[in-house]
């Protein structure tokens, strides 16, 4: 169970870092600070490498899903609390996304 909760986990943040805006666009500012510009087509690119991780929810999850795998090897029973809430935001999108 823990590895469902922490491969939903690593999907919802994964997609909150690369496509969402945030809460008075923090996500979209951190993207912008951190590199990711935007090309006259509007496609996200990367002016440095840890920008280019930001423009690809594929290369970022690599990242993010070695940090969680961290964090639930050192704290177990936190880490899956902690990350809990995204997993379940990740089940709603996808139960959402397969009814229409």
């Amino acid at each position: 169970m823990a590895y469902l909760i922490l491969a939903l986990a690593t999907w919802r943040i994964t997609s909150l870092l690369v496509n969402e805006y945030g809460p008075f666009n923090l996500l979209e500012r951190m993207r912008y600070w951190l590199g990711v510009r935007y090309d006259e087509d509007l496609r996200r690119i990367g002016t440095n490498v840890v920008a280019e991780a930001f423009t690809c929810v594929w290369c970022l999850s690599v990242w993010v899903g070695l940090v969680l795998s961290v964090a639930l090897y050192a704290m177990p029973v936190l880490s899956v609390w902690l990350l809990l809430p995204f997993a379940l935001s990740a089940g709603a999108i996808v139960i959402d996304r397969l009814k229409g």
